[in-house]
């Protein structure tokens, strides 16, 4: 287990944010204590989940921690309690049962005093199956509690700051209150689409302005610097959400979407008849009459766009990409948009009314894309199959060998303490006081071994970035399945550049770009 990664799991949820026992200091104390404690040898490396549910594993950390494993990197896995990595009963024990032991992966729940070596491929019987049943009705029965007390305060009117509209904010006893400039704001969005201004005109004028969009409003008053360039960049969809927003009325509107089920944080709209709605609750920033002419406005224009929407689709059918949804742009961060045109491209349509921004208007034909994108998985398989044929993933650099050699001093030196004590060639006290020593310097070249382990495994193709490759030169073309399996992300630049985010760890080791990425000019 000297080379394999042991690997430390801590998880905090919003709802635990508030127990010391579960605080992530504490997760982490009980586990360093734990190997210090014990028999376990080879680089840490440390998988935090800070904010996510236990019921299922859609979380970033655990997501990396099962790609480890499914790499052959992991030996052991330590986690407070059972409920730290999962709450679901079934996909818990699934892991614990059928995965960890087919890839030889050591599972220890300090808490629990369970340790997979010493149950054979099992979670431990009744005892710990009764756990899993007890963790999951817990979290369930928390998420009841949590949806009903939110369900309670929007009835009485107590606003929680996300609900507040763009233009108010938070005031005292929960109040919402008007906030002057970003009411401004609202009000000339309302006052020129009264007045037939186009959205696209809308949008012109408060770039010009230099008026914020809400998802950057927050930001701007705290005068972030990266968010700088691109906070007054409005979107359609932002600006006729703001038009059909009776809050402005000074109508409280609250529940408007419901959880599909506990433990998904993806949410389904409700149907407006089942909105909390409480009238005069704050003050108005549009006038009824001048919201309900923009309404009348909203539906005289609403029916001839989809009738031109329905005429562009009948004239050119919808432009597919096994790309599509991958391609992002590499000035904003915003996804292209494939139109459905004749010449089908990717168009950057987040800055159409910022001409002063460096992707406006950028555009690449999704065809040029795809054969660049297609040469550089070919260039790359062939990269990663000569790493494989010249056996690279045994090799040992020399700096490993002698952090490798390192650690086993500090270990006989360890041992040698303890037979001198045992002779009694030394006493306790100073037993002690050089063992602490010892301990201290066995746990920091441990972690600069875990750091050169580590360095040293992205230089050479993982099993998965090998099987990788052998699909991807033997596809014809870059298909659906092929972009799905190896492309998480496709960066376009205006300089006609792009940049390659390898989705499988390893795939991209080698090259220009480092290890996780492919630069290539088109």
């Amino acid at each position: 287990m000297a080379d394999l990664i042991i690997a430390k799991y801590i998880r905090l949820s919003l709802d635990d944010s508030h127990t010391d026992s579960m605080s992530l200091g504490h997760q982490r104390l009980l586990l360093d204590q734990y190997i210090a404690d014990s028999d376990l040898d080879g680089p840490m490396r440390e998988f935090v989940d800070n904010g996510f549910s236990g019921l299922n594993f859609e979380r970033p950390a655990v997501q990396e921690l099962l790609e480890l494993v499914k790499d052959g990197r992991v030996g052991c896995i330590l986690v407070k309690d059972f409920s730290r990595f999962g709450r679901n009963a079934i996909e818990t024990g699934y892991f614990i049962e059928r995965v960890f032991p087919l890839y030889r992966v050591r599972f220890i729940s300090v808490s629990d005093h369970f340790d997979s070596t010493q149950h054979d491929g099992d979670t431990g019987g009744m005892e710990v199956a009764f756990k899993f049943l007890m963790s999951e009705y817990y979290s369930r029965d928390l998420s009841r509690k949590i949806s009903s007390a939110k369900q309670e305060k929007a009835r009485r009117g107590e606003a929680a700051r996300k609900n507040c509209a763009f233009g108010y904010k938070l005031g005292d006893n929960r109040k919402m209150v008007i906030d002057p400039e970003a009411a401004e704001t609202v009000r000339i969005i309302f006052e020129m689409y009264a007045a037939s201004k186009s959205i696209s005109k809308i949008e012109k004028r408060l770039y010009e302005e230099n008026r914020p969009a809400p998802a950057a409003w927050k930001k701007y008053r705290c005068r972030t610097a990266e968010t700088e360039e691109f906070r007054c960049v409005w979107q359609k969809a932002t600006i006729l959400s703001i038009l059909q927003d009776e809050q402005y009325l000074g109508t409280y509107t609250a529940l408007r979407t419901k959880t599909k089920e506990i433990g998904n944080p993806n949410r389904a709209p409700k149907s407006k008849e089942d909105w909390v709605r409480i009238p005069d609750h704050h003050p108005e920033i549009i006038p009824r009459e001048l919201f309900d002419a923009v309404q009348e406005h909203l539906r005289k224009r609403g029916e001839p766009l989809r009738r031109r929407e329905v005429r562009t689709s009948q004239r050119y059918p919808a432009s597919d990409s096994p790309l599509k949804g991958k391609v992002v742009c590499g000035v904003c961060g915003h996804s292209l948009r494939l139109s459905n045109t004749k010449n089908a491209a990717f168009h950057c349509w987040f800055t159409r009314s910022a001409p002063d921004i460096a992707c406006h208007k950028l555009r690449i034909p999704s065809g040029e894309l795809e054969d660049a994108v297609r040469e550089a998985v070919v260039l790359q398989s062939k990269i990663v199959l000569n790493l494989d044929q010249d056996d690279m993933r045994s090799y040992r650099s020399k700096r490993q060998l002698n952090s490798e050699q390192r650690l086993r001093e500090i270990q006989n030196e360890k041992q040698r303490l303890y037979e001198n004590l045992v002779l009694g060639d030394i006493q306790p006290e100073e037993y002690k006081e050089q063992k602490k020593v010892l301990d201290a310097a066995l746990a920091r070249q441990r972690d600069v071994h875990g750091v050169i382990c580590e360095q040293e495994a992205k230089s050479a193709p993982s099993a998965a970035a090998i099987k990788a490759a052998r699909e991807a030169l033997g596809a014809d073309e870059l298909g659906q399945e092929l972009a799905d399996l190896l492309i998480d992300r496709v960066l376009v630049y205006p300089d006609n550049r792009i940049e390659i985010q390898w989705k499988v760890s390893g795939f991209g080791c080698m090259n220009a770009a480092g290890a996780d990425g492919f630069c290539v000019a088109i």
